[in-house]
């Protein structure tokens, strides 16, 4: 199911949501990245297989920067929203 989500062509996604990029989560990743149409904003708190780099994270979308919350170190890191 994820890899028909992910294997969409963009201008098909884009017309869907009227050149909207979509913003979701469930699939869990160290690092967010926004590729022009998506952006897994998933910081995996409680399900990524490495325990240091589970977090919590919030987006600034207009900065496109984010803010994850380590559990595992007890500390706040800020990051840029990579482009792919």
């Amino acid at each position: 199911m994820e890899s028909a989500f992910y294997s969409i062509p963009k201008k098909d996604l884009l017309l869907l949501t009227k050149n909207k990029p979509i913003i979701h989560g469930h699939t869990p990743v160290e690092r967010i990245y926004f590729d022009g149409f998506r952006l897994n904003g998933d910081m995996g708190s409680n399900t990524y297989k490495i325990i240091e780099e589970r977090g919590l994270g919030i987006v600034n979308l207009t900065e496109m920067v984010y803010y994850v919350y380590k559990q595992a170190q007890n500390k706040i890191e800020k990051r840029n929203v990579a482009r792919i």
